[in-house]
């Protein structure tokens, strides 16, 4: 794109001026050295890693293979920085997590694909950081031993002869130095395309398998969608438990001790019996009352008889601010999952309430659209804005932890000054 300056790729695009010539010899250079300096311990490394490998097969090197794979992904992880500042990006790991006992350590080390193709890339390295910093120091010395000629042929019994060159005068020796140039010019010519040809392969076998690494992030999703499904399970539990703690069993204690301070009173003061039968009359009635709340928040019957759009009118017509409906259907060969249900009628009823408690709107709106496969709900408000889904009290959070147990998508948009829009996906499954 214009005015955005593009960083080139080193040892790909070629060189256009003396000084990136020479830069990127340089870095190449350097890149060939340290990786050759890891290489000749690598040919050593690849063995010692068999050898432990039939060890553990017998018992004595079962100990010594967590430590022996963990050094061999410490040093997969240098190359894979050394790779990526090479190539210009970054080259991530994906490793399993081995904690525990080294029986345990031992068994997830080796059933991580990524085990053996550090194995394989530990051989590659080997061979080819070897062949390629052999061949950056002969380029380099031979290059430097050409130009050097001139200072010391004379000094050096005659006829002086380097390699197949006869040195016998100065044209010859400075005839040298063009030998040492056209070393020079190759070095500075190939070096960057072998430390690409190494970066290439070490990227291409360390980095993570693009299944692996999107199976591995939804196993991470799912695990949070998990313990979110079980906290808001957890916390459901906890609120029915306090309703009818709160609600039912006072309004039912309250009965029984009417009851017994009846049985009391019979004997005695007959006349106040109808006045306390109708007093124990009344709380059984508000303890039944309570009860039916505490029902109609587990699964309201309006949704068990009516469906989630009678459920959503009976949400919106009770709504403390103006909010109109917009409903729309697809025809479905048969009503949504009960749960599905349940969580989008919690959502909407969760939304409204918050828009009446705290957006300082004049009006709102619910959009409702079924299809087959999916709820999509909207709630839009004109109030101030700025909701946020921080908070153990957040309205918001309760939300996404609902919606996120039947892997849905909420998504907020809630800038101050408003407006607020809430949009929720449910999938209805198959």
């Amino acid at each position: 794109m214009d005015g955005v300056p593009q960083r080139p790729r080193r040892g790909l695009t070629p060189a256009t001026t003396q000084q990136e010539f020479l830069r990127r010899f340089v870095l190449a250079l350097r890149y060939l050295l340290e990786v050759g300096g890891t290489a000749v311990v690598a040919f050593l490394g690849f063995y010692a890693l068999l050898a432990v490998f039939v060890l553990s097969l017998v018992g004595p090197g079962l100990s010594l293979l967590p430590l022996s794979l963990a050094r061999l992904r410490r040093v997969a992880d240098a190359h894979r920085r050394r790779a990526g500042q090479w190539l210009d990006c970054e080259i991530p790991s994906s490793y399993r997590e081995a904690e525990g006992r080294v029986l345990v350590r031992a068994q997830a080390m080796l059933t991580d694909k990524a085990t053996y193709t550090d194995l394989l890339w530990l051989l590659l390295h080997a061979v080819l950081g070897t062949l390629g910093a052999a061949l950056a120091i002969g380029l380099c010395v031979g290059s430097a031993s050409w130009l050097t000629i001139p200072l010391w042929w004379q000094v050096v019994p005659k006829p002086a002869q380097f390699l197949v060159w006869n040195i016998d005068s100065w044209g010859s020796a400075l005839g040298a130095c063009f030998a040492g140039l056209a070393y020079g010019a190759l070095a500075g010519w190939l070096l960057p395309w072998c430390a690409q040809l190494h970066a290439l392969m070490t990227r291409a076998l360390l980095k993570p398998r693009k299944r692996r690494t999107s199976l591995a992030k939804r196993v991470e999703e799912l695990t949070i969608t998990r313990a979110e499904a079980l906290e808001a399970h957890a916390a459901e539990l906890r609120r029915i438990e306090r309703d009818l703690h709160d609600g039912a069993q006072a309004g039912l204690v309250s009965v029984s001790l009417r009851l017994a301070l009846m049985k009391r009173v019979l004997h005695d003061n007959p006349e106040k019996l109808p006045e306390m039968i109708d007093q124990a009359r009344d709380l059984a009635d508000q303890a039944v009352q309570s009860l039916r709340v505490a029902v109609r928040s587990i699964y309201p019957p309006v949704l068990a008889d009516h469906g989630l759009a009678e459920a959503t009118r009976s949400l919106v017509a009770a709504c403390q601010i103006p909010t109109k409906l917009d409903l729309e259907y697809e025809s479905r060969s048969s009503r949504a999952p009960a749960a599905v249900e349940a969580a989008a009628y919690y959502v909407i009823s969760e939304a409204l309430t918050n828009v009446a408690k705290h957006s300082g709107a004049e009006c709102s709106q619910v959009q409702l659209r079924t299809t087959e496969s999916r709820i999509h709900i909207s709630v839009w408000d004109d109030g101030q804005g700025g909701a946020a889904t921080t908070g153990s009290g957040s309205g918001i959070r309760g939300i996404k932890r609902r919606v996120a147990a039947f892997d849905g998508v909420t998504e907020l948009h809630s800038p101050p000054g408003g407006p607020t829009v809430l949009r929720v996906e449910l999938p209805c499954g198959s």
